[in-house]
This record gives structure tokens, sequence and C-alpha cells, in this order.
């Protein structure tokens, strides 16, 4: 029984860890995910076979699924239409993929530590800073379901974080591994770096310090963000035809988009979010504006003079026969003051088994005529920016697309002008009233940080807010609430951020500064 004891600690581990995160325990806690690491770090470099190292990975990532992930058997269940027995069983095998980083981690530790001898020297700083590059590296590189990165629970000091538009959440990570690994050097060797201790407090202090000021804009942007809160069985009855649904989902957005606006000032932009409107749209792929528009669509836009931002499907125009594979894209729709289609975004990053399979367009077109339950959608090429009439430019991302700070740095750096916001189009009803939307929320507002930009975060069940480029939010509409979220904002006039001209590149001079110092100070050690 004494053997499994050490387990039972990365069990705790991964709980710890996971409270870094909106949890059913508690909004977020900066300092236990690095409590959790440093406990799983304990037992995995005291460790002197793979086997153990990966029985502790193993139990660490349990736990950190069963409660910061719980919620993955509720979408299996309403997405799959599982039972809900082997639904759990599933969603448990999510243990396995869950940090990939943290498997690059063990298999570098245990192939290369007992190699490199030389990093072995506790005061010189030199292992607790190589094993700290190498984990932010593999955390960034290394691609993932969801991201799980170190530093993220840090954003609960958002308005704090200095560094966040300069070298973005990898300085974060980076720090917290230090502060780790210098932790656990100081448990078991009674020694430590005073070059990395410092630069960890200068780091701390520096973070508000740096805080960027914002310009903005006279000019507010009048908005109306659209929550119809619509279920997911009635939004999937709905998308199949049926009649009754369709009217009653298309109807709720109708109401809600047409009450009165309750700012009183004149209303620039209605969103409806992801896959809002439930029938495909066939759009003239030469002139958008030729393309027909919904009906209710004129009808919002007409009636509130107002332009609209709507989730929906283009139908893709193809030179070949059309088949059942691929022959729509996940949309965002601008809709001018008239009612006529004005411009469209097409989702790129395609959620696996949600909106694609992972295995290729060849096996994938196959799969397609066995699997029903998985939408198949083409993957979109632009990268669109929206010209308002309010003089305002906004981009769209869809859903997880928001979570990827490279793609966001593509899509920014490949436009001419700078925009004004994100919008970001979600549609969390497969999770239900569980913890994801805010988590969901909760990484979001990361790009807020790295970009300095507000994103206007349009849901269908919830959360929909504004969150500014310090972190903060605007009031909100929760999850499962129906209702419209009517703001007038003044959005920033900002240039690019050093972190979006530069990305994870903006952390590699402090790694070569510390690289040289560690090694002359070890040089010097060796010379005594």
């Amino acid at each position: 029984m004494e053997k499994f004891k050490p387990y039972a600690f990365s069990l705790f581990a991964g709980i710890l860890f996971a409270l870094g995160y909106p949890s059913i325990f508690a909004k977020s806690l900066l300092i236990t995910p690095l409590v959790g690491t440093g406990i799983l770090f304990y037992f995995v470099l005291g460790a002197d076979s793979l086997k153990i190292r990966i029985l502790h990975l193993l139990a660490f990532n349990f736990t950190f699924n069963l409660f910061g992930f719980y919620w993955i058997a509720k979408t299996l269940v309403e997405f799959g239409a599982l039972p809900y027995p082997i639904a759990v069983l599933l969603s448990t095998l999510f243990t396995l993929i869950i940090t990939p980083h943290l498997w690059a981690a063990i298999f570098v530790i245990h192939y290369l530590s007992h190699k490199l001898h030389f990093l072995k020297h506790p005061e010189t700083g030199l292992y607790a800073f190589s094993l700290s590059a190498f984990l932010t590296l593999f955390e960034y590189v290394i691609p993932q379901q969801f991201d799980v990165m170190l530093g993220q629970s840090w954003v609960i000091l958002g308005e704090y974080l200095g560094f966040a538009s300069i070298a973005g959440l990898p300085i974060y990570s980076f720090f917290c591994y230090l502060l780790v690994f210098e932790s656990l050097n100081f448990i078991k060797n009674r020694k430590y770096s005073k070059f990395n201790s410092i630069s960890i407090i200068l780091f701390i202090i520096l973070n508000p310090i740096i805080g960027n000021s914002l310009t903005l804009d006279s000019n507010p942007l009048n908005i109306r963000v659209v929550q119809a809160n619509i279920s997911n069985f009635l939004k999937m009855e709905s998308e199949q035809g049926g009649y009754a649904s369709t009217g009653q989902v298309i109807d709720r957005y109708r109401v809600l988009s047409l009450a009165k606006y309750e700012t009183g000032k004149k209303l620039d932009l209605i969103i409806w979010p992801e896959t809002a409107y439930p029938f495909a749209v066939k759009t003239n792929k030469e002139d958008i504006s030729y393309s027909y528009t919904p009906s209710v669509f004129n009808e919002v836009a007409q009636t509130q003079d107002a332009e609209m931002l709507a989730g929906g499907y283009d139908i893709k125009n193809s030179d070949h026969n059309e088949t059942l594979f691929k022959t729509e894209y996940n949309t965002a729709f601008q809709v001018s003051k008239n009612g006529k289609l004005k411009n469209s975004y097409h989702k790129q990053i395609l959620i696996p088994f949600g909106e694609t399979l992972p295995f290729g367009s060849f096996i994938n077109e196959l799969l397609s005529k066995y699997i029903e339950n998985i939408s198949f959608f083409s993957e979109g090429e632009k990268f669109t920016l929206f010209n308002l009439d309010s003089g305002h430019k906004l981009i769209t991302t869809i859903c997880y697309e928001l979570l990827k700070p490279e793609f966001i740095r593509s899509y920014l750096n490949s436009l001419n002008e700078r925009p004004h916001a994100m919008i970001n189009l979600t549609n969390d009803s497969w999770y239900g009233d569980t913890m994801e939307p805010e988590q969901h929320l909760f990484l979001a507002k990361w790009r807020a940080l790295e970009f300095n930009l507000p994103i206007i975060r349009s849901t269908n069940t919830g959360i929909t807010s504004v969150i500014y480029p310090d972190g903060s939010e605007s009031k909100r509409l929760e999850v499962l609430k129906t209702g419209n979220l009517d703001l007038s904002i003044n959005l920033p006039l900002q240039e690019a951020t050093f972190y979006q001209k530069f990305g994870f590149a903006t952390i590699l001079p402090l790694w070569i500064i510390y690289l040289i110092f560690h090694l002359l100070l070890l040089k010097l050690k060796h010379d005594k």
C-alpha cells in the first residue's frame, strides 16, 4: 500500500492544477496550478524509471481531467447521443491527451537529463532555466485540443499584466515554471539561483508598472448582442427543417433584435452568435451583394436601420459534382442597413469530432458516409476585415479560433488596417449548464491582453459580454439567460502590439540572456 502513496500526491496535484481554471469550487485560483505542477515534478524528477514518471503523469492528468473538464461527458451525451455511463467512460480517455506538452517533457527528462550532468548545478540555476524554457516551448508549439498553459491563471490580474502585450502568455508560463523549479531546487538541495530568484521578483514588480495606456475613439460603437438561448435540441431540430422549431428559433432572434435599444442612442450593429440562422445561405462568390438574403435579416436590418453580423452556414460552390462531404462553411455574415449581404468570414480552424475528423480528407470523406452525428465543414481561407458604416473596423473569429494566439496574429498581420475590436461568435449550447462557458471566456481574455483589442463575445446560451484590453468585462448575460446585451462602447485606437508583430520570438532574447549568464556562471564555478 505504501508504494501507492506517492501517486495520491499526484492525484491531488491534478486537482490543484484544475483549480487554476473556473471550476465548480471557485472562479480561478492563481497559486494552486503552481503548487500542483511543483508536486508533479517533485516526483517526476525524483523518479528513476520511465514507468514511474508516466504513472505520476497519468494520475495528475486523471484528476485534472475529472475536475477541470468534467463537462466533456455532458458534451458526448448532447453531441453524440451516447448513454451517460458510456460518455463518462469515453471522457476519461481524454486523460491520455489532455497535456501533450507534459508527455513530451517526461520523455525529454528521462532520456536526456542523465546525459547532461553539467546542468545539475543547483546554485547556477541552469537546470531550472532549461526545464522552464523547454516546458514553455512545448506548451506553445505542441498542438492541444484545449490549450493548457501554466501561466493562464495570471489572467485574473489582467489590469496589472503589463508584459502581456509585449511577450504574451508564454512569458507568464516561463516565470511560473522558473518559480516552480527554483522552489523544488531549494526544497531538495537547500540551494537556489540568486539570478533566477531576483528575475522572478523583478518580473512580478514590473508588471503593473509597464501597463499600457489606451487612446479611445471619441466615436462610440452602439451594439446589441442577442443571446437567444436556443437549446441544443431545438437548434438541431430547426437545422433539420422542423417547421415549428425553425419558426421558434427565427422568431426568438427576430423579437429580441427588434426590441427597443436600451441606451436610447442610434443602434449601429446587431450581433447574432455562431450558427444562429438555421438554414444554409448560398452566397454569390463573385459579388456577395447579389446573394439572396434571408427575409429575417432584411426585416431586422431595415427596421432598426442598423447593420448585422450573424452566424450561419454558407453553401460552398463546387466545380465538381456535389457530395455530402464538406459542402458548407461555418460563417459570419455581415448585413448592410438595407438588408443586403455585405461581407462574410468563413471559419478556418474546425473542431475535431465536431466539425470534422482529424484523419485527412480522403479518410474523412469515406467516414462521412457512415457517421451522422458529425458535420463536415469546409475550411475558410480568407481573413476578413468588416468595415461598418459607423467608421469602425472589426474582425471576427468563430468559437475556439479565438483561443489560438498564432492564428489571431496571422489574422491581424494579414490586414492593411488595424481593427477597433474582435468579435467572437460562439455556440456553447453543447455543454449545458457546466463550467465550460466560464472556462472558454476565461481563456479568451488572454487575446484581449496580448493584442490590446476589445473582444465582443456573442454566444447562443452564454456567456455574452465585452472583454476590454485590460481583461476586465462589461456587464454580461449569464449562462441560459435570454436577452440582449445593449452597450455603447468607445473602442481603442492602438498600434499593433509587440507581441502581435513578433509572437513567441519576443521571449527568445530573454532566454539568450539567461543562457549566457548561466553558462558564464558555470564556467566560473568550474575554473575554481
